[in-house]
C-alpha cells in the first residue's frame, strides 16, 4: 500500500533573492570609491601578471577613463562596482567592467552586463577584452554569448589578452 505525503505547514518555501543592479552615470564623488573598488577587484590580475590595467593610475590614484564614459554600477545605493563603455553607432566596446570582490558570485556581474546592454539598443556588435589567464572571466563572459575572436599582447607587460566579441 502506498502512502501519499502532504507537505506539512511548517515546511517553508523557498525563495530566491531577486537580484537589482542599477547604473548611473559615474559622479566625481563616486570616484574615491570606484577608485579602491577598482583596486580590489584586479587585485588578482596584479597578483599573477604584475600590473594593474591601464584604467588604472596608481601614483595619481584615479581612475584613467574620463566619467564620462563611466558607470557606477550600484545594489541599492550601495557602489558595489563600475563599468567603462564606448558606444559609438552599432558598435560598442567595454573597456572594463569591475565589482568589489565581496560582490562576486551573486549575480550582480551578469545583471551588470544585461543593464549595458539594455542601455545601448543601437549597438550590434560588442568587444571587450580580458587576460588570457582569467579562465573564471572567460567562462563568464562566454555564458554572456561572448565569443572568444582573437589575442593580443601588451608590449609593456607582456600580458596576452583575449578579445571576445558578441553579435546580437
Amino acid at each position: 500500500m502506498s502512502v501519499m505525503r502532504y507537505p506539512s505547514l511548517m515546511e517553508r518555501p523557498v525563495y530566491r533573492r531577486i537580484i537589482v543592479v542599477s547604473m548611473r552615470k559615474m559622479k566625481k564623488n563616486d570616484m574615491p570609491a570606484l577608485y579602491g573598488t577598482a583596486v580590489r577587484a584586479f587585485q588578482a590580475d596584479y597578483e599573477q601578471y604584475g600590473v594593474y590595467p591601464p584604467l588604472m593610475d596608481l601614483k595619481r590614484r584615479r581612475l584613467r577613463p574620463p566619467r564620462i564614459f563611466g558607470k557606477t554600477v550600484l545594489e541599492g545605493d550601495t557602489i558595489i562596482g563600475g563599468a567603462f563603455i564606448l558606444a559609438l553607432g552599432k558598435k560598442g566596446t567595454i573597456g572594463a567592467v569591475f565589482l568589489d570582490p565581496s560582490q562576486q558570485g551573486k549575480g550582480y556581474g551578469r545583471q551588470a552586463m544585461l543593464t549595458i546592454e539594455k542601455m545601448y539598443p543601437k549597438v550590434k556588435k560588442w568587444k571587450l577584452e580580458t587576460p588570457e589567464g582569467s579562465e573564471r572571466n572567460h567562462r563568464f563572459y562566454e555564458s554572456l554569448g561572448y565569443v572568444k575572436v582573437g589575442e593580443m599582447r601588451d608590449s609593456k607587460s607582456g600580458m596576452v589578452g583575449f578579445v571576445y566579441e558578441k553579435n546580437r
